[in-house]
């Protein structure tokens, strides 16, 4: 069985908002998010993959959780991080990928298509 190994940010801002973006393929919202690429730590995939997604810089403050799951054949171990923003490049170029970028209050969330609905439990104990 093949392995994925993949960082998630869980960035919150003052207002209590949780940054979330749309994937264009499936239509549903998620964490900034993705997978290592082949020398990184995931603390370094995770500032990376949300500067992809979003054109935010982040700060990595606190490894949270480690989500391990089985996945059309791969197992999947994902490393969540509590992230800052720090500032959104004007110059940035989001992944083709990303349909939407924009942040939630956890009330939200809880009405939309999430990708990963088990994260929401996770969310919720660090959003407020």
């Amino acid at each position: 069985m093949e392995q994925w190994i993949g960082s998630a940010a869980l960035c919150i801002n003052e207002e209590k908002k949780v940054l979330f973006v749309k994937n264009r393929d499936i239509q549903q919202w998620s964490l900034p998010s993705g997978g290592l690429e082949d020398g990184e730590t995931p603390e370094q995939c995770c500032r990376r993959e949300v500067l992809e997604e979003t054109g935010y810089r982040i700060s990595v403050d606190q490894r949270l959780h480690i989500k391990r799951a089985i996945i059309s054949n791969f197992q999947v171990e994902t490393h969540y991080f509590l992230a800052t923003c720090k500032e959104r490049l004007a110059t940035a170029t989001i992944d083709s990928d990303i349909d939407k970028v924009n942040w939630w209050s956890i009330h939200e969330l809880e009405r939309l298509e999430l990708a990963f609905p088990e994260d929401l439990e996770l969310i919720k104990r660090w959003s407020v």
